[in-house]
């Protein structure tokens, strides 16, 4: 009889430290910089004539998108960008990577497609896109590069298998290294060794977003997720609902590298004017966008 006392009392106890660490990693998730009044959302918010409104329940495309900023809203260029699509049925994510010197028309005149967020921040940005790939784009989260360096140390770091193309590319040891936040800045934003130039440090980067983000959905980093995320959310901007946060990150626990897929742009670097430009190729990008972003294709 003691001892059926005894073995209640732990569950008790057990059930109230999953109630707390449950109440602080929701606290953290929630202390992202997004929208307060997740309907308090307008077509001037990201672009013109547009209505926010979501094509599958359980899918949420987003740009994501890298900024080395000083909180400024406008004067800085966009130095990565990736359309990410996550589905929670299938347990699947799709990175499209766009290369920042993707050659297209920025506010009525060709530019590289990294000088939008310059010129008009995140809302020509948005709209840029929009119009340069026919899709109907939303939602968008903006991170700082400080924040990166400041997450991957609240993690404690990250292991990442280093290829022995990039580990050439690089002068470094291929395998895994263990590396702190600065030291995983500086990985994804190395450029000069690689011989396809910006497409190289592309490939790095979409390999070192599945890492890293393998280990922080991890059982492992549990109870680091309300740092984690509050670090963050720190150095964040996004516009999508906190609702939609949530469900996600839960939704992705556990998430598999196999579950993972990333593409880029397909097209090659060109001197236009004495200008180095990344030109897609206009016919074989329609398809890309047609095979992975199907139900977000504007149909003139």
């Amino acid at each position: 009889m003691i001892m059926k006392k005894i073995l209640k009392l732990i569950l008790i106890a057990l059930m109230i430290v999953v109630v707390i660490f449950a109440v602080t990693i929701v606290k953290g998730i929630f202390s992202f910089t997004s929208n307060d009044d997740e309907d308090d959302f307008s077509a001037d918010d990201l672009s013109y004539d547009n209505e926010i409104k979501k094509v599958n329940e359980d899918e949420i495309l987003f740009l994501l998108t890298g900024v080395d900023d000083d909180g400024a809203e406008y004067g800085t260029r966009t130095d990565t960008m990736m359309l990410v699509k996550a589905n929670k049925d299938t347990k699947t994510v799709d990175i499209i990577s766009i290369p920042r010197d993707t050659r297209c028309y920025v506010d009525g005149s060709l530019d590289k497609i990294n000088a939008a967020h310059s010129y008009g921040g995140i809302d020509l940005t948005i709209s840029t896109i929009r119009d340069f790939l026919g899709i109907d784009l939303d939602y968008y989260v903006k991170v700082s590069f400080d924040s990166v360096v400041d997450t991957i140390d609240a993690m404690g770091g990250v292991d990442i298998d280093v290829s022995e193309d990039i580990a050439n590319a690089m002068e470094i040891e291929p395998g895994v290294h263990t590396f702190n936040g600065k030291q995983a800045l500086d990985y994804v934003r190395f450029r000069k060794g690689y011989a396809n130039a910006d497409l190289g440090r592309i490939s790095t980067q979409q390999d070192f977003i599945k890492q890293v983000l393998v280990q922080a959905m991890s059982p492992k980093k549990f109870l680091k997720w309300p740092k984690i995320f509050d670090t963050l959310s720190s150095g964040m901007s996004t516009n999508i609902p906190k609702s939609e946060i949530l469900s996600f990150a839960f939704a992705f626990r556990n998430l598999e590298s196999e579950n993972m897929n990333s593409y880029t742009l397909p097209g090659e670097g060109e001197y236009i004017d004495g200008v180095s430009y990344f030109v897609a190729y206009p016919e074989e990008t329609m398809e890309l966008r047609d095979e992975i972003l199907y139900d977000y294709v504007i149909l003139n």
